[in-house]
């Protein structure tokens, strides 16, 4: 009996840029393709996460920093050129990736910014998993916190000299970044601080002494734990990957989760909403004090990490000065009256200052009529709201999704 075959389907995977990694047993490049991934820093480390994220062909990417390329970036930096310097890390990281991705419809955009105060919470919500390639502690605490409360996998990496780390983090379920940070480590994230809580004109950064090597090494093992993430296979979640490349020693660290750990604050629920952070407070609290919301006498909540100074006193003075703007874009030296301009401002004579903590339908009508930009709250930011009773409901800045990822955005779901 002659015996029939029927070719139900083929697959030609010697003709895909992918067919290598595609022959791993475990591989699924749909879900690569799927993926969203955000890179926090495109110096070193980013710029080799960003050229390992194309060659595998992940198909959704945000780059976010606020820095230009240097010249003594070039060494290091296998995206930019020598045309390149002066240019926004960012733009050109993103647009260098989106070149080089063999994923022809991967799509990409990128933040320009200061990651602490100016990237809303509510962005983490939207990614797989989130690669830091930072070069400080204070973004770090930062993106590790909003891991958290987005529950969101944070794979950490950095270098110094011939070593490298990659921390894996996993929100609730391991340790954090913060959970084993050192009094230095706290320290060190406040460098750009004064002692009240305001920005230095400037400050003396240090500079890490590293090689390309190193950040190719780390940014490798990076990568080889979201892919395995992405794909849903065992990572080194509570771990850190330490290598020492002066004698070529690898150690695998347990990270110790720490119960107290401060940066352990979550959302219950995140609700979405068609506003932006052009909306004024007015506007917001309107919106929260309906009945099927948080309801009547419910108030924005800022006694988290947006302070917000409404007056103070002339250091010098002590003239009343209105200030209305949240803390972290107040410079040191600006509470100053026009009149004592020119005064020693290591001088600090007056310390009376009026804090705001909560903004209700009640607070003066300047307030009110302040964007919630002007306020401190970034493009997509989830904003707390604590209603009569107590209890809060966080509000995402949802109408400001297509102002942040304008060419990802429909393809990203929660």
């Amino acid at each position: 009996m002659e015996t029939v075959f029927k070719i139900i389907n083929t697959s030609a995977n010697k003709e895909s840029p992918f067919d290598r990694q595609e022959r791993i047993s475990w591989w699924d490049q749909k879900k690569l393709r799927d993926a969203k991934v955000i890179v926090v820093g495109a110096g070193a480390i980013g710029n080799e996460t960003l050229k390992n994220l194309a060659l595998l062909g992940i198909g959704n990417v945000m780059v976010c920093d606020m820095d230009v390329i240097s010249t003594s970036n070039l060494s290091r930096t296998v995206l930019f050129k020598k045309d390149d310097v002066g240019k926004k890390k960012a733009i050109v990281a993103a647009e260098r990736f989106k070149e080089m991705n063999l994923e022809e419809n991967a799509m990409v955009d990128c933040f320009i910014g200061d990651i602490v105060w100016d990237l809303g919470t509510g962005v983490y919500r939207y990614f797989d998993v989130v690669l830091g390639c930072l070069d400080n502690v204070e973004t770090r605490f930062k993106v590790n916190r909003m891991c958290w409360m987005a529950s969101r996998p944070f794979i950490d990496a950095g270098i110094n000299e011939l070593a490298g780390s990659v921390s894996v983090f996993n929100a609730p379920k391991t340790a954090c970044y913060e959970c084993n940070a050192s009094e230095s480590q706290y320290k060190a994230a406040r460098v750009r601080y004064s002692c009240d809580d305001f920005k230095k004109r400037s400050i003396s950064e240090g500079r890490a002494p590293t090689t390309q090597v190193a950040s190719a090494l780390v940014s490798a093992m990076q990568v080889q734990e979201a892919v395995k993430i992405i794909c849903n296979k065992q990572a080194a979640y509570g771990k850190k990957i330490y290598y020492q490349g002066t004698n070529n020693a690898f150690d695998l660290i347990d990270l110790k989760k720490n119960e107290n750990c401060l940066a352990h604050v979550s959302y219950d629920k995140v609700i979405e909403t068609g506003m932006t952070n052009q909306t004024t407070a007015g506007e917001f609290l309107d919106f929260v004090s309906r009945a099927e919301n948080s309801g009547a006498n419910s108030v924005i909540d800022l006694r988290g990490d947006r302070s917000f100074l409404q007056t103070a006193k002339c250091r010098f003075c002590g003239k009343a000065i209105d200030v209305y703007k949240p803390s972290f874009r107040i410079f040191f030296d600006e509470l100053i009256c026009d009149s004592c301009k020119s005064k020693d401002i290591t001088k600090d004579e007056h310390e009376e200052r009026n804090y705001i903590s909560d903004i209700t339908l009640s607070s003066d009508s300047k307030l009110l009529n302040m964007s919630l930009d002007e306020i401190g709250f970034p493009k997509l930011h989830i904003i707390a709201v604590r209603n009569a009773e107590g209890s809060y409901k966080y509000y995402e800045l949802s109408g400001d999704l297509h102002n942040v990822m304008p060419n990802i955005h429909k393809g990203l779901q929660c």
